[in-house]
């Protein structure tokens, strides 16, 4: 599966989370906050590479938000991650819609 900009921006504004992506071999990072904005991070160097590429390329994600303290996830755990809020959130737009 595959991740999206606009997917993660989404993903980000919906459960309120800040989402840092980091390539550790080149030290390029990127960071969507809870408002969806890309922005640059305390951590890595985002001139290395434009947002995209280094979001394709990402080995690590770095999770943030109110509820949940700052964890540290393999892009597979992260995606994984995504899928199964959006599913939760699928379930419940469902059981609301009847």
């Amino acid at each position: 599966m595959a991740c999206s900009l606009r997917d993660l921006r989404a993903f980000a504004v919906r459960n309120r989370l800040d989402v840092t992506f980091h390539v550790r071999a080149t030290d390029a990072a990127w960071m969507v906050t809870r408002r969806g904005l890309v922005a640059r991070p305390a951590i890595g160097d985002a001139t290395i590479n434009g947002v995209e590429t280094t979001l394709e390329a990402a080995d690590e994600f770095l999770v943030e938000g109110d509820k949940q303290s700052h964890r540290s996830l393999s892009r597979e755990q992260f995606l994984d991650m995504m899928a199964t809020r959006a599913a939760a959130t699928g379930a419940g737009r469902e059981k609301g819609d009847e």
